[in-house]
């Protein structure tokens, strides 16, 4: 395979795999009715994988998907060893979309599946600058913590962010509560606390956090989900976000310098 490339994935009967012709009329394409989940496949196996499992199985109960349609993770790993045939890391993007047919209504819950590789690249250890996006504004609703095909704020507020010159941009939710950035979830800590905006806030429950918020909880670490504003972050020890790729810290919010101290076990959580 390519270091980019793209496999359409549809399993028969006989429980083979075949690539199939890409179908213009998908839901997906036409509703945004799917969800897609980014993954990090090293060595025959998903990192994170009972982390990324679990979101896929939220999101198809969400969205109302037949989850017994959906591939499996083992059968996704077998299928992408014989695909991958690099020895360093690739980043795969399963994009998991109600079958075609109907409009608004579907005519059913099974699921079409697309799978696109591409090289995998680590997250900035830092980000020096980064805005608070004054006009996109996220909210909770029973889909806003899954990650949706339809992902329009964040590619209006990433254009916006690049056309600014900042390498990131926070969002609110439209109480003006902190929510994420623009593609990975925020966190600070003060005073030997960790604290991560709530889901209530609109920010989907990416698997980094989730790796984080784990960790965090197994070690008896405290931390809490809460409403915060951008106050919280000006008086922070540290903050950073983070995705499946790993974290960044945030080094400055508009004009305002923001504190920065490592945090040392969050240095090896998204080692391989």
């Amino acid at each position: 395979m390519n270091v980019s490339d793209t496999v359409i994935l549809s399993k028969l009967k006989s429980s083979f795999w075949e690539s199939t012709s890409f179908q213009v009329a998908n839901r997906g394409l036409l509703y945004a009715d799917g969800i897609f989940e980014t993954m990090i496949f090293h060595n025959g196996k998903f990192r994170f994988r009972e982390f990324h499992q679990e979101r896929v199985l939220e999101g198809c109960e969400a969205l109302g998907l037949r989850k017994d349609s959906l591939s499996s993770f083992e059968q996704l790993e077998v299928l992408l060893t014989n695909k991958w045939s690099h020895s360093d890391p690739c980043r795969v993007r399963w994009t998991i979309f109600r079958k075609s047919g109907g409009k608004y209504a579907p005519l059913c819950d099974e699921v079409e599946e697309l799978l696109q590789l591409e090289a995998y690249y680590p997250s900035s250890k830092s980000k020096k600058s980064a805005f608070v996006h004054p006009t996109i504004k996220l909210h909770e609703s029973m889909f806003s913590s899954c990650k949706t095909i339809n992902a329009l704020p964040y590619v209006i507020a990433n254009r916006d962010r690049q056309l600014q010159g900042f390498e990131e941009v926070l969002l609110l939710d439209h109480r003006g509560y902190l929510s994420e950035a623009g593609a990975a979830n925020l966190f600070w800590q003060t005073g030997g606390k960790f604290y991560t905006p709530s889901l209530s806030n609109g920010c989907i429950n990416g698997v980094g956090r989730r790796v984080i918020l784990s960790h965090m909880k197994s070690k008896h670490i405290p931390y809490e989900e809460v409403d915060a504003t951008l106050e919280s972050l000006y008086a922070a020890d540290t903050v950073f976000v983070s995705n499946v790729t790993g974290i960044s810290y945030l080094h400055q919010v508009g004009n305002r310098l923001l504190k920065q101290s490592k945090v040392a076990f969050l240095e090896h959580l998204f080692d391989f």
